[in-house]
Protein backbone atom coordinates (compact mmCIF):
# COMPACT_ATOMS: atom_id res chain seq x y z
CA UNK A 1 0.00 0.00 0.00
CA UNK A 2 1.11 3.55 -0.75
CA UNK A 3 -0.09 6.69 1.07
CA UNK A 4 0.88 9.16 -1.65
CA UNK A 5 2.18 9.14 -5.22
CA UNK A 6 5.90 8.44 -5.30
CA UNK A 7 5.95 7.39 -1.66
CA UNK A 8 7.44 4.27 -0.12
CA UNK A 9 5.40 1.09 0.00
CA UNK A 10 3.88 0.41 3.43
CA UNK A 11 3.85 -3.25 4.47
CA UNK A 12 0.82 -4.39 6.44
CA UNK A 13 -1.29 -7.38 7.39
CA UNK A 14 -5.07 -7.22 7.51
CA UNK A 15 -8.19 -9.25 8.18
CA UNK A 16 -11.54 -8.32 6.70
CA UNK A 17 -15.03 -9.50 7.63
CA UNK A 18 -17.57 -9.03 4.85
CA UNK A 19 -21.34 -9.32 5.41
CA UNK A 20 -23.38 -11.26 2.87
CA UNK A 21 -26.97 -10.29 3.74
CA UNK A 22 -26.39 -6.61 4.53
CA UNK A 23 -24.05 -3.83 3.48
CA UNK A 24 -21.40 -4.07 6.18
CA UNK A 25 -17.71 -4.88 6.54
CA UNK A 26 -14.80 -4.36 8.91
CA UNK A 27 -11.14 -4.25 7.90
CA UNK A 28 -8.53 -4.47 10.67
CA UNK A 29 -4.95 -3.77 9.61
CA UNK A 30 -1.59 -3.68 11.38
CA UNK A 31 1.13 -1.40 10.02
CA UNK A 32 4.61 -1.86 11.57
CA UNK A 33 6.00 1.53 12.62
CA UNK A 34 9.11 0.48 14.55
CA UNK A 35 10.38 -2.89 15.77
CA UNK A 36 7.68 -4.24 18.12
CA UNK A 37 5.55 -1.11 17.50
CA UNK A 38 2.43 -1.41 15.34
CA UNK A 39 -0.22 1.05 14.27
CA UNK A 40 -3.71 -0.42 14.06
CA UNK A 41 -6.18 0.82 11.46
CA UNK A 42 -9.90 0.13 11.29
CA UNK A 43 -11.88 0.75 8.12
CA UNK A 44 -15.54 -0.24 8.19
CA UNK A 45 -19.19 0.31 7.49
CA UNK A 46 -22.35 -0.89 9.24
CA UNK A 47 -25.93 0.29 9.73
CA UNK A 48 -25.47 3.32 7.50
CA UNK A 49 -22.34 4.62 9.23
CA UNK A 50 -18.75 4.62 8.00
CA UNK A 51 -15.70 4.57 10.20
CA UNK A 52 -12.00 5.08 9.65
CA UNK A 53 -9.58 5.33 12.54
CA UNK A 54 -5.94 4.70 13.41
CA UNK A 55 -4.52 3.87 16.85
CA UNK A 56 -1.04 3.70 18.29
CA UNK A 57 -0.57 2.12 21.74
CA UNK A 58 -4.40 2.15 21.92
CA UNK A 59 -4.52 5.95 21.58
CA UNK A 60 -6.54 7.32 18.61
CA UNK A 61 -4.32 9.17 16.14
CA UNK A 62 -7.04 9.78 13.59
CA UNK A 63 -10.78 9.23 13.45
CA UNK A 64 -13.04 10.06 10.52
CA UNK A 65 -16.80 9.74 10.22
CA UNK A 66 -19.84 11.52 8.86
CA UNK A 67 -22.04 11.21 5.76
CA UNK A 68 -19.22 11.41 3.18
CA UNK A 69 -17.19 8.78 5.01
CA UNK A 70 -20.28 6.55 5.11
CA UNK A 71 -20.77 6.96 1.38
CA UNK A 72 -17.13 6.21 0.66
CA UNK A 73 -17.14 3.07 2.81
CA UNK A 74 -20.36 1.84 1.22
CA UNK A 75 -18.73 2.23 -2.19
CA UNK A 76 -15.80 0.17 -0.95
CA UNK A 77 -18.22 -2.61 0.06
CA UNK A 78 -19.80 -2.57 -3.40
CA UNK A 79 -16.41 -2.66 -5.13
CA UNK A 80 -15.36 -5.80 -3.24
CA UNK A 81 -18.38 -7.90 -4.18
CA UNK A 82 -16.33 -9.97 -6.66
CA UNK A 83 -14.53 -11.43 -3.61
CA UNK A 84 -17.86 -12.29 -1.96
CA UNK A 85 -20.14 -13.41 -4.82
CA UNK A 86 -22.63 -14.91 -2.35
CA UNK A 87 -23.59 -11.34 -1.40
CA UNK A 88 -24.54 -10.56 -4.98
CA UNK A 89 -27.46 -12.96 -4.68
CA UNK A 90 -28.28 -12.74 -0.96
CA UNK A 91 -28.03 -9.03 -0.18
CA UNK A 92 -31.43 -7.42 -0.76
CA UNK A 93 -30.03 -3.95 -0.04
CA UNK A 94 -28.30 -4.01 -3.42
CA UNK A 95 -29.87 -2.53 -6.55
CA UNK A 96 -28.64 -3.79 -9.91
CA UNK A 97 -29.00 -2.18 -13.35
CA UNK A 98 -27.53 -2.86 -16.79
CA UNK A 99 -25.55 0.04 -18.25
CA UNK A 100 -24.42 -1.56 -21.49
CA UNK A 101 -23.45 -4.99 -22.84
CA UNK A 102 -20.40 -5.25 -20.56
CA UNK A 103 -21.17 -2.86 -17.72
CA UNK A 104 -23.44 -3.31 -14.69
CA UNK A 105 -24.12 -0.81 -11.91
CA UNK A 106 -24.73 -1.90 -8.32
CA UNK A 107 -26.02 0.60 -5.77
CA UNK A 108 -27.29 0.88 -2.22
CA UNK A 109 -28.88 3.59 -0.08
CA UNK A 110 -26.72 5.44 2.42
CA UNK A 111 -29.14 7.55 4.40
CA UNK A 112 -30.79 9.85 1.87
CA UNK A 113 -27.95 9.35 -0.63
CA UNK A 114 -27.29 6.64 -3.21
CA UNK A 115 -23.85 5.02 -3.41
CA UNK A 116 -23.06 3.25 -6.68
CA UNK A 117 -20.25 1.31 -8.35
CA UNK A 118 -19.98 0.12 -11.95
CA UNK A 119 -18.43 -3.23 -12.89
CA UNK A 120 -16.88 -4.00 -16.29
CA UNK A 121 -16.93 -7.56 -17.67
CA UNK A 122 -14.70 -9.26 -20.22
CA UNK A 123 -16.10 -11.37 -23.10
CA UNK A 124 -15.94 -14.50 -20.90
CA UNK A 125 -18.17 -12.90 -18.25
CA UNK A 126 -15.53 -12.23 -15.59
CA UNK A 127 -15.47 -8.93 -13.73
CA UNK A 128 -12.20 -7.26 -14.73
CA UNK A 129 -12.66 -3.70 -13.50
CA UNK A 130 -14.92 -1.14 -11.92
CA UNK A 131 -15.23 2.54 -11.11
CA UNK A 132 -17.13 5.15 -9.12
CA UNK A 133 -17.04 8.77 -8.07
CA UNK A 134 -15.88 8.40 -4.45
CA UNK A 135 -15.35 11.03 -1.72
CA UNK A 136 -11.66 11.59 -0.96
CA UNK A 137 -10.06 13.58 1.86
CA UNK A 138 -7.61 16.16 0.54
CA UNK A 139 -6.27 18.35 3.29
CA UNK A 140 -9.27 19.65 5.18
CA UNK A 141 -11.66 19.14 2.30
CA UNK A 142 -13.56 16.15 0.98
CA UNK A 143 -13.87 16.10 -2.81
CA UNK A 144 -15.23 13.57 -5.26
CA UNK A 145 -12.64 11.89 -7.43
CA UNK A 146 -12.80 9.08 -9.97
CA UNK A 147 -11.89 5.85 -8.17
CA UNK A 148 -11.25 2.60 -10.01
CA UNK A 149 -10.11 -0.96 -9.54
CA UNK A 150 -8.99 -3.95 -11.59
CA UNK A 151 -9.50 -7.68 -11.00
CA UNK A 152 -7.77 -10.69 -12.48
CA UNK A 153 -6.09 -14.07 -12.01
CA UNK A 154 -9.36 -15.91 -11.33
CA UNK A 155 -9.15 -19.18 -9.44
CA UNK A 156 -11.42 -21.50 -7.49
CA UNK A 157 -10.89 -20.85 -3.78
CA UNK A 158 -13.04 -22.69 -1.26
CA UNK A 159 -15.26 -23.91 -4.08
CA UNK A 160 -15.93 -20.36 -5.34
CA UNK A 161 -14.39 -18.77 -8.43
CA UNK A 162 -13.01 -15.36 -7.51
CA UNK A 163 -10.26 -12.99 -8.63
CA UNK A 164 -7.05 -13.59 -6.72
CA UNK A 165 -5.37 -10.36 -7.77
CA UNK A 166 -6.54 -6.76 -7.74
CA UNK A 167 -5.47 -3.15 -7.58
CA UNK A 168 -7.11 0.14 -6.67
CA UNK A 169 -6.35 3.66 -7.82
CA UNK A 170 -7.47 7.27 -7.68
CA UNK A 171 -7.61 9.14 -10.99
CA UNK A 172 -6.28 12.47 -9.73
CA UNK A 173 -5.87 15.72 -11.71
CA UNK A 174 -2.10 15.11 -12.01
CA UNK A 175 -2.48 11.49 -13.06
CA UNK A 176 -3.53 8.04 -11.77
CA UNK A 177 -2.35 6.99 -8.31
CA UNK A 178 -2.45 3.23 -7.61
CA UNK A 179 -2.34 2.95 -3.84
CA UNK A 180 -2.96 -0.76 -3.38
CA UNK A 181 -1.98 -3.79 -5.39
CA UNK A 182 -2.08 -7.32 -4.11
CA UNK A 183 -3.63 -10.72 -4.05
CA UNK A 184 -6.42 -12.30 -2.10
CA UNK A 185 -5.57 -15.29 0.09
CA UNK A 186 -1.86 -14.82 -0.67
CA UNK A 187 -2.41 -15.87 -4.32
CA UNK A 188 -2.02 -19.53 -3.37
CA UNK A 189 -3.54 -22.29 -5.46
CA UNK A 190 -3.09 -25.98 -6.12
CA UNK A 191 -1.16 -26.30 -9.39
CA UNK A 192 -0.03 -29.70 -10.59
CA UNK A 193 -1.17 -31.20 -7.31
CA UNK A 194 1.07 -28.85 -5.30
CA UNK A 195 -0.05 -25.80 -3.31
CA UNK A 196 2.15 -22.90 -4.38
CA UNK A 197 2.03 -19.10 -4.59
CA UNK A 198 0.71 -18.17 -8.04
CA UNK A 199 1.70 -14.50 -7.88
CA UNK A 200 4.95 -12.84 -6.97
CA UNK A 201 7.11 -9.79 -7.43
CA UNK A 202 10.77 -8.88 -6.93
CA UNK A 203 12.29 -5.49 -6.17
CA UNK A 204 15.46 -3.62 -5.34
CA UNK A 205 15.25 -1.23 -2.36
CA UNK A 206 17.37 1.58 -3.80
CA UNK A 207 18.43 4.83 -2.10
CA UNK A 208 15.79 6.78 -4.03
CA UNK A 209 13.04 4.28 -3.33
CA UNK A 210 11.85 0.76 -4.15
CA UNK A 211 12.18 -0.49 -7.75
CA UNK A 212 9.93 -3.45 -8.62
CA UNK A 213 11.45 -4.98 -11.73
CA UNK A 214 9.34 -8.14 -12.01
CA UNK A 215 5.75 -8.98 -11.24
CA UNK A 216 3.98 -12.02 -12.59
CA UNK A 217 1.57 -14.91 -12.22
CA UNK A 218 2.08 -18.66 -12.60
CA UNK A 219 -0.67 -20.17 -14.73
CA UNK A 220 0.77 -23.65 -15.24
CA UNK A 221 3.44 -25.83 -13.71
CA UNK A 222 5.36 -28.80 -15.05
CA UNK A 223 7.05 -31.01 -12.47
CA UNK A 224 9.95 -33.22 -13.57
CA UNK A 225 11.13 -35.87 -11.11
CA UNK A 226 14.55 -37.41 -11.56
CA UNK A 227 15.92 -40.50 -9.86
CA UNK A 228 19.26 -39.50 -8.41
CA UNK A 229 20.27 -43.15 -8.14
CA UNK A 230 19.82 -43.79 -11.83
CA UNK A 231 23.04 -44.13 -13.86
Amino acid sequence: MWRKPGGHALPFTAVEKFAVEEVAFSWWARFPVLPLVTMRVLDGYAKGEGRLEARLFGVPLMRVGGPKTAEGEAIRYLSELPWAPHAMAANRALEWADVDARTVEVATRVGAERAAFRFQFDPAGDIVGGSAERPRTEGRKIVRRPWAGAFGDYAVVGGVRIPTHGEVRWDLPNGPFTYWRGGAFGDYAVVGGVRIPTHGEVRWDLPNGPFTYWRGTITSLQLVYEDASAP
